[in-house]
């Protein structure tokens, strides 16, 4: 059974890749009975959008299958994920026969020794450390999220490991500035995957300590919208505060919503929009702007 923190890697993927791509999580690989962590098409004409995103934006520029996990991978489960990588391979193939042939990239937080061994793999030419490939045949590539440089390039894909990285990582998160693009990116699964693990039934270690370990990043992210509401109002700043948050990551937000946004002066409602602008997915927000709209002019 896969680890519960690997469902916020794919979270972290799917925010991250989403507006530079295709992106299917859970993908059904045609003719397997499996399915593949995060299926990645790359958009041409939104690759500028990359650059953000460090060695995620990196990873991006080819189509890929990415597996995360959040302890190590066995042998067993990296034959499973090179199954669905196969399959996922021919199904592009049979539907683009001039595509460029898709990777594999298997997260791994710690070190899998015996995946490395049994792949063969080198070091990748020009990539950080911690980064291997394996045979050119296989278009298999293994990041060690333990040994990839602290750097902010590299901090979009440590969020995606367990234990130590991703305690590193969100402190690392938490010193950036509000403006942050990776702020925009990974504060939505973060506070997503904590209110899920916050639920009814025990908790483990790990999950007590992850709540703890992004405490501050909530009080951050409600203090710079009461920042933010200071400076220029308080529901004019949370207003234009939910509209960048909302572009940060979904892309343009459509007119009548802006407006709707815009015309919108009670507290509470601007409140609970802007925290769903950060955690929800982009249908839910659309949603409750557009109920928030109607009940206006009704």
């Amino acid at each position: 059974m896969r680890n519960r923190f690997d469902r916020l890697a794919k979270d972290v993927a799917q925010e991250g890749l989403t507006p530079v791509g295709k992106v299917v999580t859970n993908a059904e690989v045609a003719g397997e009975t499996q399915h593949a962590d995060v299926w990645y098409e790359p958009d041409p004409a939104r690759a500028s959008g990359r650059e953000r995103l460090g060695l995620l934006g990196r990873i991006a520029a080819t189509a890929c299958t990415i597996e995360a996990y959040s302890d190590t991978p066995s042998a067993d489960e990296a034959r499973a994920c090179l199954q669905k990588h196969l399959g996922a391979w021919r199904s592009l193939a049979g539907r683009e026969r001039a595509a460029e042939a898709p990777f594999l990239w298997i997260m791994s937080t710690g070190r899998p020794a015996a995946v490395l061994d049994g792949l063969r793999v080198t070091p990748m030419a020009g990539w950080p450390a911690g980064v291997y490939e394996g045979p050119g045949l296989l278009r298999t590539v293994v990041v060690v999220l333990g040994e990839l440089p602290r750097e902010r390039s590299t901090l979009l894909i440590r969020l995606m490991g367990g234990g130590r990285v991703l305690r590193e990582a969100i402190e690392e998160l938490r010193q950036l500035p509000d403006d942050a693009p990776e702020r925009a990116i990974a504060v939505g699964p973060l506070l997503r995957f904590r209110s899920a693990i916050t639920g009814p039934g025990p908790a483990t270690p790990e999950e007590e300590e992850f709540v703890m370990t992004t405490q501050e990043i909530v009080e951050q992210f409600i203090e710079q919208g009461r920042k933010q509401g200071m400076a220029q109002g308080l529901a004019e700043g949370i207003a234009q505060s939910t509209i960048a948050l909302y572009e940060a990551r979904f892309g343009s937000m459509p007119a009548a919503l802006r407006s709707a946004v815009e015309a919108m002066r009670d507290l509470p409602t601007l409140q609970k929009w802007i925290l769903l602008a950060g955690t929800g997915k982009r249908e839910e927000v659309d949603d409750a702007l557009s109920a928030g709209s109607a009940g206006r002019s009704s």
